[in-house]
């Protein structure tokens, strides 16, 4: 049997697909269908050859959420709040993005629901659940005339106060489908279960708009896998929280597909980092459109509890991934005042860089690549498609003209105004967080990857770079090790030292009862989940909180204690300091994962230090401002224990490392390329 997993990208569909009887693992690309994402899945299937009948199981990674924001492309949505707290959706935060700090000109985005349509009922819960005033049918009833009236397509409803009780939410749902059965809703005790009102309605609002754009994509892609296609089961869709759930769980909070566009490659950096004996590793992922960094930390991925999506609040467990507009389709464009810049505008996938000759006007960074000798016209993506060298060199001409130099130092300025923008974001998400890049290895892939990881690497004084095997199509293989995963939250703001041990119970309770529900659903057995527990604590006063871990913390003896410790420790670790104020809980959360089958990673037999059976000739290579006579090796043919010293060029189906003066390429175990930067 065949397990396959597809991650859609930018500018490439990325399919993996592993033999589970042999272990063998194989991967390709199609080309992104912009217009119609489902078709570039269906061409990346095609592109396999495998019967539907042997496929056993079947993983989609997609950013069909977060698009229908970026192009505000979501159903129209209304939005039902408790009196008086309309406006909190508009209100919002007075923090800006650190992009835009400096900004004068910098306006907060649009709210998702214009003014006319939030509306407001007088059903009220106090802080711990106790009701002041009761839902008024006819309330919900004139909600409802005046949304189908105006064309709404979906409903959210977030009331005061429903994370400590839902009972008004549940009970207005049921008097909008009665009404209204065919339209969707969103209830934010569903969505985020947590106190902040405003992120709370902003996430409920993120959910309902994007309801109805991913619903029907999700159903479109089952019914043409299972239906037309002729698979045996649902696909399973990637999570932002850095696992995979069923269709249906999707469905009924799309919100949670927000941010797991690239959980893929930390999933499958977390899963590698343990078999390679790396435990820190910072990701490193280079697409056609963007740059995503994260961290695995001790063998695990590092979660967010909120998320910022295009100066939209998202109240959701994910993968902290940090990504900037500097891909392979990135722009490069000068300003006024005679000044470089690489994105954020990207060429996609349509019409693409200029070298793709399919229309596009503009150059990038794929572009500059060809010009400096970095990419092979001739072999790029395995040879299937043929770049043309003197469109690249042709945009690439008009920024030198702009910036009166000559093309090629053109071409290597574009390449490295990227790489700085990649190794700003990498900076931010290490140093910002108290770690010590020396600490950490680079992981590096998506097409772009190798281009780029040496020099971010040197950058940031991380002293290893690992480029994966199949590292192109890695989000996609790390699908295939992903868990069924489901976050559950529960708000309970009390002194630690206070702390009612028999409400905490109650409350994991729960959360245990929704994660049973879960794997039920996903038809996982008992004995393959396992949970996480947690909670979100603070010094009185604080505006933000630390995620603390409760797995080997007994409930019932010692928590206050162990509980302040470890926070106090953590606190130290991120802002490098402890405070004498009292500490509070803020949400307890719970992580259920059923275990999936994993995939195999077999050791490969030694060969040898000598390469020379790779090398596939020479060619001239612009780097670190000359021109270098670079030998070019086959990867395909490399083996393990084989040494390469820089500078040095390797190819394979779809990707490129580049491997820099000084620096030491080994083959490990496993067949992935280590380098040693300044060996």
């Amino acid at each position: 049997m065949i397990r396959m997993a597809t991650d859609v990208g930018g500018t490439f569909t990325d399919i993996v697909w592993v033999n589970e009887e042999t272990g063998e693992v194989r991967a390709d690309k199609a080309q992104t269908t912009p217009r119609d994402v489902v078709q570039g899945v269906l061409d990346a299937v095609a592109k396999t050859r495998v019967p539907a009948d042997d496929v056993s199981m079947f993983v989609h990674g997609s950013t069909v959420a977060t698009n229908a924001l970026i192009v505000k492309g979501g159903g129209t949505t209304g939005l039902i709040a408790t009196k008086g707290f309309r406006d909190s959706l508009e209100i919002r935060r007075v923090n800006r993005p650190d992009e835009h700090i400096y900004n004068i000109f910098w306006r907060k985005p649009e709210p998702l629901v214009p003014r006319r349509l939030r509306l407001e009922i007088s059903a009220r819960m106090r802080f711990d659940g106790e009701e002041m005033e009761p839902v008024v049918r006819s309330e919900v009833e004139s909600a409802v005339a005046a949304f189908r009236a105006a064309g709404v397509e979906t409903v959210a409803v977030c009331l005061l106060h429903a994370y400590a009780d839902p009972r008004h939410e549940l009970a207005v749902r049921d008097i909008v489908l009665e009404l209204w059965p065919d339209v969707y809703v969103s209830l934010s005790h569903e969505v985020a279960r947590e106190i902040r009102e405003y992120e709370r309605v902003s996430s409920t609002t993120i959910d309902a708009y994007v309801k109805k754009p991913v619903v029907g994509y999700l159903r479109r892609l089952r019914r043409a896998l299972v239906e037309d296609v002729g698979m045996g089961s649902d696909p399973l869709i990637a999570n932002s929280a850095g696992g995979v759930s069923t269709v249906e769980t999707i469905a009924r909070a799309p919100i949670q597909m927000i941010a797991s566009g690239p959980a893929g490659g930390a999933i499958g950096a977390a899963y590698l980092a343990g078999r390679i004996g790396l435990p820190n590793l910072v990701t490193a992922d280079v697409g056609g459109t963007s740059y995503d960094v994260s961290l695995v930390v001790d063998g695990k991925t590092v979660l967010q509890t909120e998320h910022e999506v295009l100066g939209y609040a998202a109240k959701l467990s994910s993968v902290d991934v940090r990504s900037v507009g500097a891909g392979g389709g990135s722009i490069a464009w000068v300003d006024d005042g005679g000044l470089l810049h690489v994105g954020p505008k990207s060429a996609g996938a349509d019409p693409g860089p200029m070298c793709y000759d399919k229309g596009g006007e503009e150059p990038t960074v794929t572009d500059a690549a060809v010009v400096a000798g970095l990419i092979d016209p001739e072999r790029f993506a395995g040879g299937e498609i043929k770049l043309d060298a003197d469109l690249a060199r042709k945009g690439v001409e008009r920024v030198a003209a702009d910036l009166k130099l000559n093309p090629l130092a053109s071409a290597e300025g574009i390449l490295t105004v990227a790489r700085n923008n990649m190794a700003n974001v990498t900076r931010q998400i290490l140093v910002g967080q108290g770690y010590d890049p020396r600490d950490f290895a680079l992981l590096s892939f998506g097409g772009g990857g190798g281009l780029f990881a040496s020099e971010v690497a040197r950058s940031l004084d991380i002293p290893t770079v690992v480029v994966p095997v199949h590292p192109a199509a890695f989000s996609a293989w790390g699908m295939l090790s992903a868990d069924i995963v489901g976050s559950f939250a529960r708000s309970y703001v009390r002194p630690i030292d206070q702390l009612d041990k028999a409400v905490v119970q109650r409350l994991f309770d729960e959360m245990e009862s929704d994660a049973t529900e879960l794997m039920s659903d996903a038809n996982i057995a008992t004995d393959a989940v396992a949970v996480e527990r947690s909670v979100d604590a603070r010094y009185e006063g604080q505006g933000h909180e630390v995620e603390v871990s409760l797995d080997a913390v007994a409930l019932e003896n010692g928590l206050a204690v162990t509980l302040a410790e470890r926070f106090d420790e953590l606190h130290e670790i991120r802002y490098g300091h402890r405070m004498a104020s009292a500490r509070e809980t803020v949400t307890f959360r719970l992580r259920a994962f059923g275990r999936m089958k994993k995939l195999r990673l077999d050791e490969l037999p030694q060969s040898g230090s000598d390469p020379s059976a790779a090398v596939m000739g020479r060619r001239p290579v612009y780097l670190a401002g000359a021109s270098r006579d670079c030998g070019v090796y086959d990867r395909s043919r490399l083996t393990v224990g084989n040494v390469i010293a820089g500078p040095a060029i390797v190819e394979e189906p779809a990707h490129v490392t580049v491997v820099l003066p000084g620096d030491e390429l080994r083959v490990d175990r496993f067949g992935n390329l280590v380098i040693t930067v300044g060996a």
